[in-house]
């Protein structure tokens, strides 16, 4: 895996590109069938001599993606905000004829 890093490094010096090792993060997906589990710890990655966060969570574009292939996490938050906007047209409009 340290090799992929290092050729990551190595284009993104030759393309004159950085990446913000702050908003980048590494994530692991668990198998859905279980006894194909390889490995529960990982070493940790670094990209440009930082070290990358594990995250079991993260939002991506709007859409929060999780480790366990679910998107339920994404889908409370949409009904939250369906809620929120409802109750905002509701306490501006209610009092309305």
């Amino acid at each position: 895996m340290q090799a992929l890093l290092v050729i990551c490094k190595k284009y993104c010096d030759l393309l004159d590109l950085r990446c913000n090792t702050l908003k980048t993060v590494c994530m692991v997906f668990a198998p859905c069938n279980k006894c194909r589990v390889v490995c529960n710890s990982f070493p940790n990655f670094l990209l440009d001599g930082q070290p990358l966060q594990f995250v079991s969570e993260f939002r991506y574009l709007g859409h929060i993606i999780t480790n366990s292939l679910c998107d339920d996490a994404d889908s409370h938050r949409e009904i939250r905000n369906l809620y929120y906007r409802t109750n905002t047209l509701v306490r501006i409009f209610g009092t309305c004829s």
